[in-house]
């Protein structure tokens, strides 16, 4: 279920042709699989994240601030629905001022068309399989992405990147997909669905 907006009345901004929507002259092609795939017993649960500490404004500081002053490796992150006010930022221990670096695999079991939404407070700026997905990289307050419509040409394991931040007083970092031949409902991206190597 969508939580904070609501997957009710994103399914009427759906509808009324208001806000959100699909479009198929905006579907997302050429996303490039891993190729080798990564060795199963070599994957680990969850996606790594590196944190970097600092009053960002958008998610393109966060390259030029990481050559200058080390991160801190991160627990890595399960699931992207993080839905928490005032809370910590994700896995960093800390409530303001960070940015994340996140990177490991996406995997897709099938071919198809898969529609792609994000939840995001501050910036967000999404890659997968070298192809932006979701680009939203300044201060915001909650909001959703347009509904992606991403084609998959090849199942398996893609590599994911993701540059975010949290500037002050609320966070949230959600991904949702609908796979090919869904009922319309989106849901998570399940826990199952993100790996990463060791050392990343």
């Amino acid at each position: 279920m969508l939580r904070g907006f609501g997957f009710a009345a994103l399914a009427v901004f759906v509808l009324s042709g208001t806000g959100l929507s699909v479009s198929a002259a905006d579907k997302i092609t050429g996303l490039e699989v891993s190729a080798p795939q990564p060795a199963v017993d070599q994957l680990q649960p969850g996606l790594a994240v590196t944190y970097y500490f600092n009053k960002f404004e958008s998610t393109g500081e966060i390259p030029g601030w990481a050559k200058y002053k080390p991160g801190v490796k991160g627990e890595p992150i399960t699931i992207l629905d993080y839905f928490v006010g005032d809370g910590d930022v994700l896995t960093s221990g800390r409530a303001d001022h960070v940015g994340a670096d996140i990177r490991g695999y996406m995997n897709f079991p099938v071919a198809g068309t898969y529609t792609i939404a994000m939840q995001s407070n501050d910036g967000v700026d999404l890659k997968i399989g070298g192809k932006r997905i979701v680009y939203d990289p300044d201060v915001h307050s909650d909001r959703f992405s347009e509904l992606i419509p991403v084609e998959i040409a090849t199942p398996g394991w893609y590599p994911l990147h993701l540059l975010y931040f949290e500037k002050q007083v609320t966070s949230t970092l959600e991904l949702y997909w609908l796979k090919p031949g869904g009922d319309g409902q989106l849901d998570f991206v399940p826990e199952e669905a993100f790996a990463h190597l060791p050392g990343e």
